[in-house]
């Protein structure tokens, strides 16, 4: 087993990450080079060290949970924000991250996926392949698993409409009501329709939410406390659910 230390990008090492995706996505370079990984103009050693295998994970929900423990993120939450750090470890696993497909090519996304951007930025912070759902796992543990479904060539449209929200994909009751509603354990994943457009979908969900947040306290409410109070669309979803006065 051939062991790493994990390391940090400086400056430098940031910006040649970001240059080097660029390259990728314009089929002017294969890989990420070892230079870029190794070398000490570019990036440091973390203290205290922390030595990660190189792990053929391709899905989020093998990948999150390891650095979580690895790095471990629950103690050490001050970590969620180091830009060095993640965009290091999605150079170190970028072969899990944005795999070469058949025809020998990588679907590179924006550079915001790859290279951590400042937190204070939310919108491009909650973007990040790797910080973002390891984050929401350290906090929510089992109860983040909607964003962990599949590989990372796809963020989803979970991701994609619960992440976009802090107050939302942080919030436990919340993400509870959703796993009750559309998780199926026989299959570990979304239910059917789950991330359509329609009636009771993740994305009518949070239309709702966001205006629950206006009127309850959603933050000392259970995840079945809050199925109960949605409107009768979401009912389709099996779970007895109750239309309260002044339901959207």
């Amino acid at each position: 087993m051939h062991m790493i230390s994990i390391r940090t990008f400086n400056e430098q090492g940031l910006n040649e990450f970001e240059r080097i995706i660029g390259q990728i996505k314009n089929n002017e370079l294969k890989n990420i080079p070892d230079e870029l990984l190794f070398n000490e103009y570019f990036s440091e050693v973390c203290e205290p060290i922390i030595n990660i295998e190189k792990v053929d994970y391709k899905y989020k929900g093998e990948l999150v949970p390891y650095l979580v423990e690895k790095l471990n993120l629950r103690s050490s939450k001050y970590l969620y924000f180091d830009k060095g750090l993640w965009s290091w470890l999605t150079a170190i696993y970028f072969d899990n991250i944005c795999p070469i497909d058949g025809n020998g090519s990588r679907k590179v996304n924006e550079a915001a996926f790859y290279v951590l951007r400042d937190p204070k930025n939310y919108t491009k912070y909650y973007r990040h392949l790797l910080a973002y759902p390891c984050r929401l796992y350290s906090e929510l543990d089992d109860s983040s698993k909607i964003f962990l479904i599949g590989n990372f060539s796809k963020r989803g449209e979970i991701t994609e409409q619960f992440g976009a929200y802090q107050e939302i994909a942080l919030n436990k009751g919340i993400l509870d009501a959703a796993n009750i509603m559309y998780w199926d354990d026989s299959t570990k994943n979304l239910k059917r329709g789950a991330a359509g457009k329609g009636a009771g979908s993740a994305r009518r969900l949070v239309r709702i939410i966001r205006q629950y947040q206006l009127t309850y306290d959603l933050n000392s409410m259970s995840g079945n406390e809050i199925v109960q109070l949605l409107p009768q669309e979401f009912s389709k979803w099996g779970k007895p659910v109750y239309r309260v006065s002044g339901a959207v």
